[in-house]
């Protein structure tokens, strides 16, 4: 029903709370309800009259069929949701299925990072993408190879500036924009969780600095469009990295590489490791000080 009264509201004119109940066909107290909800998740509605309800800027929503009509790769499920705990735990939770499957949401109340963090994203401001497919091939490597996918994208947008920080965070100017999340909980099985910040109002809750692409592109993409992108480099990637490994996103890793050369600190094993960044290797191990390093949180230290 969120999608439902923000249809109405798109159009950014003034109604009141009974003119719309009435077109929803709800009584006033749910949609006093959906509307409290609404504001909750980041939705910016202005109140100036008593019982009105107007939206302050126009809203983007996600339309399968829009995504569908520009996703070259037509053997998927597309499922949309208004609002869901995580994409990641829906998609892990599903049965096995005979293709890949994808889902988006509006607005996630339990989103997941890395290392347990919280994925904070306002109704409708970014993409939240889980991609579930068969995958009997070693992981190893697989994480790097997607980052590396969503920066191309990003800097074909116009992003030159953007960089990557192992294993798998996207950052503009030292800001997240961007973030993965691999799961998997059976053998045969593997879920990638993409996040991008693509217009997010102030958000007190995110730990970090941040920024969307509404702050960096004088145009930044449609949201329905970026998710057909996304969809079908992603599973490209998924498709030949049995076949290829890592290698055909090395050079680009390198390029993308914002810890190059860098002293960094890695927080691994209960352990703070410090030395000279390297790269990594052909399974995307950082190295650092000529070490191999497979997990942990990284640092970059100041001199």
């Amino acid at each position: 029903m969120y999608r439902q009264v923000l249809k109405i509201l798109n159009n950014k004119k003034i109604y009141t709370v009974e003119q719309l109940a009435t077109k929803l066909s709800i009584n006033v107290n749910e949609l006093r309800a959906i509307i409290k909800d609404l504001v909750a998740y980041g939705i910016d509605l202005n109140f100036s009259a008593k019982d009105t309800c107007q939206l302050t800027e126009s809203i983007e929503l996600l339309d399968i069929d829009i995504i569908k009509s520009q996703i070259n790769n037509s053997s998927i499920k597309l499922e949309i949701f208004d609002v869901i705990d995580s994409t990641n735990e829906y998609a892990l939770n599903r049965a096995v299925i005979d293709k890949p499957l994808v889902c988006l949401a509006e607005y996630q109340t339990a989103g997941r990072g890395r290392q347990n963090h919280h994925w904070v994203s306002p109704y409708a401001s970014g993409l939240c993408l889980s991609i579930k497919c068969n995958y009997t091939s070693k992981l190893d490597g697989l994480s790097i190879a997607l980052a590396v996918t969503v920066a191309r994208i990003l800097y074909s947008l116009g992003i030159t500036e953007i960089g990557l920080k192992w294993p798998n965070d996207i950052l503009w100017q030292q800001r997240k924009l961007a973030g993965l999340l691999l799961e998997s909980r059976w053998k045969k099985e593997v879920v990638i969780g993409i996040g991008i910040n693509v217009k997010l109002s102030v958000v007190d809750e995110i730990s970090q600095p941040w920024v969307d692409l509404d702050t960096i592109l004088e145009q930044p993409p449609l949201r329905n469009t970026l998710a057909a992108y996304l969809i079908d480099n992603c599973l490209s990637t998924l498709l030949t990295f049995p076949n290829t490994g890592l290698k055909p996103f090395l050079n680009d890793w390198h390029f993308f590489d914002l810890s190059y050369g860098k002293l960094v600190t890695l927080y691994n094993n209960n352990k703070y490791i410090q030395g000279i960044a390297t790269g990594i290797n052909e399974q995307g191990a950082l190295q650092i000080d000529n070490q191999s390093y497979v997990c942990g949180s990284l640092q970059f230290t100041n001199c």
